[in-house]
């Protein structure tokens, strides 16, 4: 979910300055997402005292970098950058705020980051792009995308399980494919009212409905997984199609 909008936002808006030190600021964030689990006590008392004083210079370090990076940002970003740029800034404190009340695990949560790292495209490709389209719709692309992938492995596990509370997922996820389907078949026929971005979520959205009538065991989510990176990699491609 960070590598395809950044790479999206770099082959669409094209390579440049600020957008590299975006890239730069939303892989340190990454790197060090598992440091600051240590530090609030989420991964175990046990492991926080004894990984404690290492994920702390770890986070300085990658602090240092990120810091680094915006300030290059700031003062190398085109005005087309900065809105973007405050979408995802702020995207991203509610995330911090999610992080500390222990809720990014849960479905609400992670469909909150995955929309939180489309969003990176729109800060990469604003950097180095004019066109607003650009910028704005691949982002939702990718935004649906990962919240499409999000539903359908809840489901999966849902299914699996039995469960009631949540039990909407198992219907949700097949639902929003079957209407992306729809929406691609009409640009396909020519329909005049339909926008050609909706074609770059094909892939995601016949595989999310493949996977709604298939039974898979939760032991085999990983392969899941990479399906649905194999789909993102197609959206990526379509979309480079799309905007070329």
């Amino acid at each position: 979910m960070l590598a395809f909008p950044c790479l999206s936002g770099l082959v669409l808006g094209g390579l440049s300055v600020p957008g590299a030190a975006i890239v730069t600021v939303a892989v340190a964030g990454l790197l060090a997402h598992e440091a600051a689990l240590i530090l609030l006590g989420t991964r175990g008392a046990r492991l926080k005292a004894s990984h404690g004083a290492a994920s702390r210079r770890r986070l300085l370090s990658l602090g240092a970098v990120s810091i680094l990076a915006v300030t290059v940002f700031a003062f190398t970003a085109a005005t087309a950058a900065w809105i973007p740029a405050a979408i995802t800034a702020g995207l991203t404190v509610a995330v911090g705020v999610l992080l500390l009340a222990k809720r990014t695990k849960t479905l609400s949560g992670e469909l909150f980051v995955a929309v939180t790292f489309a969003s990176l495209h729109g800060v990469v490709a604003g950097a180095g792009a004019i066109d607003r389209s650009i910028v704005y719709l691949p982002a939702v692309v990718w935004a649906a995308s990962f919240a499409l992938a999000t539903l359908s492995v809840h489901a999966l596990k849902c299914r699996f399980k039995g469960s009631r509370p949540g039990r909407w997922t198992v219907w949700a996820a097949p639902t929003a494919a079957g209407v992306v389907i729809a929406a691609a078949a009409l640009v396909l026929a020519g329909s005049p009212a339909g926008d050609t971005t909706v074609l770059a979520l094909l892939p995601k959205a016949l595989l999310v409905g493949g996977l709604a009538v298939v039974t898979v065991h939760p032991r085999h989510l990983k392969r899941v997984g990479w399906s649905l990176v194999v789909a993102d990699v197609l959206t990526l491609t379509i979309l480079g199609w799309l905007y070329a």
